[in-house]
């Protein structure tokens, strides 16, 4: 096989042997990226956990985002909360460990359910976790006072239209005046700042090596994650759609949300390093408008 120069640098110091470099197949030309519009339904299980582990493990970056929505919802221990995306709930279990009763964790990934259900039982933690897809999840409408969905689990979709349902759907299951927050990749900074090619080691074991391309709004990533001793582990594409803070603020009035703010520069982790779309945030808030549009017209029809 033939590698492109700057991949198998970025390997051979990684002390990758010669026979696991041979093994694999890594694109020479990153303009031949594809993924699969499912990838989602497969990526998030235990490797994940581990190739993401310093973003989605670390209870210091953890607490620091749950730092944020407490201070930037102003919440209350007696307000309902749905994680959308949320993973094995490590939001949910630290705002239940801060005092919150009535937190409702949705996600696709069985496996990272599983994973939810056993780690927040393990502590006594009362945390409800629901298997479902983000865009219809089943719950009951005007259930919740909050909605978040966390760590850039939004825009990943190929069509931009299931982007929008998952927004209606979140719209759907807040109350009236419940507040939207979604905490994404900062596309401006993503634009600036982007690296066709990143790598990390996690421990002495585990190289994870990524290989991006930009096209328009969107980017697909061919993450291929190799174990020093064992080879190959995973070799899989995936794609995530970047939102400028214009696009979003029009995505949320279509779908009914008003009263939008947003916060750029919230970074949790210590070190400078690449985080890939963990890295540098965008955080925007919404709301459930009191009365919704419909309510209003039907009044101004009443009065006349």
């Amino acid at each position: 096989m033939v590698f492109s120069a700057s991949v198998r640098i970025l390997l051979t110091r990684s002390n990758v042997p010669l026979g696991i470099l041979k093994s694999i197949d890594i694109v020479r030309n990153v303009t031949m990226l594809k993924s699969d519009p499912n990838w989602w339904k497969h990526l998030f299980d235990h490797v994940y956990l581990v190739t993401d582990a310093r973003s989605v493990c670390d209870e210091r970056v953890t607490c620091r985002e749950v730092d944020m929505l407490e201070g930037l919802l102003a919440l209350e221990p007696s307000l309902s909360i749905v994680d959308l995306c949320g993973g094995q709930g490590r939001h949910a279990a630290e705002l239940c460990r801060r005092g919150f009763g009535n937190i409702t964790v949705v996600d696709y990934s069985d496996y990272l359910v599983q994973k939810g259900i056993e780690l927040t039982a393990s502590e006594g933690l009362m945390v409800s976790f629901v298997q479902a897809d983000a865009r219809s999840t089943g719950l009951p409408s005007g259930r919740f006072d909050i909605a978040i969905v966390m760590a850039n689990s939004f825009g990943y979709f190929h069509d931009p239209a299931d982007d929008r349902r998952v927004l209606e759907e979140a719209y759907r299951l807040l109350v009236p005046g419940g507040r939207l927050l979604l905490d994404l990749v900062d596309s401006e900074l993503a634009l600036r700042d982007f690296r066709e090619r990143s790598w990390h080691e996690i421990g002495e074991e585990i190289v994870v090596c990524r290989v991006r391309e930009l096209s328009g709004d969107s980017v697909v990533s061919r993450e291929i994650v190799m174990s020093k001793k064992e080879g190959l582990i995973r070799d899989q594409t995936y794609f995530v759609r970047l939102y400028c803070t214009e696009k979003l603020s029009e995505l949320l009035a279509g779908v009914g949300f008003e009263s939008v703010h947003t916060m750029r520069g919230f970074r949790p982790q210590d070190e400078a390093e690449d985080y890939g779309f963990l890295s540098d945030r965008l955080i925007v808030i919404a709301a459930k408008p009191t009365c919704p549009p419909l309510c209003v017209h039907e009044g101004k029809k009443g009065g006349r």
